[in-house]
């Protein structure tokens, strides 16, 4: 039925007087992650690879921010888990490895969103890595169409094809791990490079066959984001602690991005190495792929991450425990609203660029700093909780 749809709707446009541009855009997105891919690695490639001839790029970070709330070990069950909801892992739950561990029911995952938004939507999972379909998302992402896992990534590549070619094709995230694989086994060098080359024309594949589908079909509206879970360690064979390298990676999207991505933005209190924070943070994915599906951010669903299509609103949203206070960067003119634990307790000048919580942060509280009907959340630990990522690579 849903092929015969698509021959029906591509019958339609040809017909005299049948101008595609007089109907809605239908929305469209593709995820494609790599697994342990460092950027810096990739664009040893040269000038020729899809990802600079073909993609809007730039650098990002995952692992939280380091000493607070957010903190999360480089490990992909956290990564993709973060990359699918756009919460960090105080928030989803998942914070190691293990077959065990599930997305928080709470905070669902970009499957679980799109199919309650639109229940009829075509929804694809395709993994070489199981865990991400056989734990984490074993519950939240249950109806999709096509969840399949324990690929080689020149299979998934091949199924993805299939379903793009095939299918409607509303929402299809995909997962290559051989670059991880080589990078645990050989560390930096020639295998890697190459393992990022074989990436870099798969990722080609796709973008051709998108192409071609968007002239077939003029009135589907197409994003392609690209990112990885976590970057590596000095050497490429491991990651999981919270060292510059492995919290550096990239956000790639055949749309240009706004300045979330293209204009750095710093905490000035918190700059992070090298000013890493001053980055789009991996959070960023979720919010995007929701907002060009046509949904609205909405408070409630509290996500960390700020949009990298359409109005920011705040950016760099954080929680000060030991003050109490609320920081967030913008120069927007107007008021910001500010939720606290599902009720408003402020109006402020987004200018000011601070609040101070009346009650402190003594125990853990969810805020909301709502600029230009854009949400931007952070949730604090309480004042006197310490946490620690040890410093252990896997």
């Amino acid at each position: 039925m849903r092929l015969a749809s698509l021959l029906l709707l591509l019958f339609l446009t040809l017909l005299p007087g049948c101008d595609p541009a007089k109907y809605p855009s239908r929305p469209k997105a593709l995820f494609i992650g790599l697994d342990g891919v460092q950027l810096e690695q990739y664009l040893q490639l040269g000038d020729a690879t899809n990802l600079k001839q073909r993609l809007y790029y730039g650098k990002a970070y995952t692992g939280g921010i380091s000493g607070k709330s957010s903190e999360q070990r480089t490990l992909g069950g956290p990564g993709w888990a973060t990359l699918l909801t756009g919460v960090w892992s105080n928030k989803h739950g998942v914070d190691s490895d293990a077959d065990s561990q599930r997305i928080n029911p709470a905070f669902p995952s970009l499957f679980k969103r799109l199919r309650q938004a639109f229940p009829n939507a075509y929804l694809s999972s395709i993994v070489n890595w199981s865990p991400i379909n056989t734990a984490f998302l074993l519950e939240d992402a249950h109806g999709a169409d096509v969840r399949e896992s324990g690929l080689s990534d020149e299979h998934v590549i091949e199924r993805t094809l299939h379903i793009l070619g095939n299918t409607p094709a509303d929402f299809t995230f995909i997962q290559l791990d051989e670059p991880d694989q080589i990078g645990h086994d050989k560390g930096y060098g020639e295998h890697y490079q190459q393992a990022l080359r074989k990436a870099d024309r798969q990722i080609g594949r796709l973008l051709d066959k998108v192409d071609k589908r968007r002239r077939m079909f003029p009135q589907e509206d197409w994003l392609v984001v690209v990112s990885t879970d976590h970057g590596r360690d000095y050497w490429g064979k491991g990651h999981g602690s919270a060292s510059e390298q492995e919290k550096s990676i990239f956000i790639a999207s055949n749309k240009p991005l706004n300045q979330e991505l293209t204009i750095a933005s710093i905490p000035v209190e918190m700059p992070g190495p090298n000013n890493l924070y001053g980055l789009p943070a991996q959070t960023s994915v979720a919010p995007t792929v929701l907002r060009h599906m046509g949904l609205k951010l909405q408070p409630d669903w509290l996500l960390d991450g700020t949009p990298l299509l359409g109005d920011t609103g705040v950016r760099k949203a954080r929680a000060e425990e030991d003050t109490g206070r609320l920081r967030w960067n913008s120069n927007a003119n107007g008021y910001l609203t500010i939720i606290k634990n599902g009720h408003v307790v402020a109006q402020v000048a987004a200018r000011d660029g601070q609040w101070t919580d009346p009650q402190g942060m003594g125990q853990q509280n969810d805020y909301v700093l709502v600029l230009d009907g854009t949400p931007a959340a952070v949730r604090n630990r309480p004042a006197a909780k310490a946490f620690v990522i040890e410093e252990s690579s896997y």
